[in-house]
């Protein structure tokens, strides 16, 4: 029997392949492809004094990066069918709050970067703000891939110049067939 559904606004589904399709622009934002290998190690010393990666970061900004990578990671692994509009709009808000606590951390280290990514997640904020049920999560899916996407581009630079000093930053998740 013929399916009238597969011509009517996207539906659960159809927001699981948006945003598994957000946040693989955001792998390759982040730097991060798909089955890379992580960060090479530094080269074998030749002088004691050269080895170390050239900055450190603390604990707390190593923490704060893996939150974020975690959160963007939900994303992928989100299966909207399941976990209905308040779930999309939960991991949402989910990847706005750890990409807030990674600005906060990374204020001192990246003060032009920070700025960038707190008006990013100001709009991310703002666009799942209005999602209420299935209706506004459609309509607004264009503005929520932009404010997604935006979130990951300005994260970039900070998540790159972390992922070479704070090896407990997970990696990039990918999506498994569909």
């Amino acid at each position: 029997m013929y399916h009238a559904d597969n011509t009517r606004r996207p539906g659960p589904s159809g927001l699981a392949r948006w945003a598994v399709a957000a946040v693989l622009a955001g792998v390759a934002v982040t730097g991060c492809a798909p089955g890379a290998a992580p960060p090479p190690a530094a080269p074998p010393a030749t002088t004691p004094a050269t080895a170390a990666p050239p900055t450190t970061y603390s604990a707390s900004l190593c923490t704060a990066a893996a939150q974020f990578q975690t959160a963007a990671n939900a994303i992928v692994e989100l299966d909207a069918t399941k976990v209905g509009t308040e779930g999309v709009k939960a991991a949402l808000q989910n990847l706005g709050a750890a990409g807030r606590n990674l600005a906060n951390e990374a204020r001192e280290q990246f003060g032009p970067q920070v700025d960038d990514l707190n008006q990013a997640i100001e709009t991310l904020q703002v666009t799942t703000a209005g999602l209420s049920d299935q209706n506004s999560l459609s309509a607004k899916l264009g503005a929520l891939t932009s404010s997604v996407s935006g979130v990951e581009q300005a994260a970039k630079p900070i998540m790159d110049s972390i992922r070479t000093g704070c090896p407990a930053v997970p990696p990039v998740v990918t999506p498994t067939g569909s």
